[in-house]
């Protein structure tokens, strides 16, 4: 099996090895929902790299740095480095990563869920409003029901 060899300077998500990458992530239960090339080159511990991002259907974040010489230098899950022990072998690599992502979904789905977003500084949301309207509403209501209750009472009494 030979591994997957990125082109450095033509790195793009149609680059044969890009797409090889997403196929063997396909095969070994991750699919990516998107692929994303970083545009500049950056420099990790003296070392130039691109990266290439992946994104699963779980929105898992599968980061590839790779190295001039086109082989991937470092990965990182959801912003964290991952070491890999199959680094020879790109295919047990990658079933390596999707263990991993596997491993880590339930807690990387709770931290998601907690994370508190807030709304942009311009947008308001409707709650107090709606609060209020619909206390006046409530207390109207209120109101029509003893009205009709004491045209109830004033009936029977004039019946009776």
């Amino acid at each position: 099996m030979k591994n997957l060899l990125f082109s450095f300077e033509d790195l793009s998500v149609k680059d044969k090895a890009a797409k090889q990458a997403a196929k063997y992530f396909a095969r070994a239960g991750a699919n990516v929902v998107q692929q994303d090339v970083g545009t500049q080159v950056k420099r990790t511990a003296g070392i130039s790299v691109r990266e290439m991002t992946l994104t699963f259907a779980d929105s898992q974040q599968v980061v590839l740095r790779i190295k001039q010489t086109g082989d991937i230098y470092q990965i990182l899950l959801n912003g964290k480095v991952l070491p890999i022990k199959a680094q020879d072998n790109h295919v047990d690599a990658i079933a390596e990563i999707v263990a991993a992502m596997d491993a880590g979904r339930s807690a990387y789905q709770k931290k998601l869920a907690a994370a508190q977003v807030k709304p942009p500084a311009g947008i308001h949301t409707a709650a107090p409003k709606m609060v209020e309207v619909l206390t006046k509403k409530r207390d109207d209501l209120k109101v029509a029901i003893a009205d009709v209750r004491s045209q109830i009472a004033q009936t029977e009494g004039a019946t009776a």
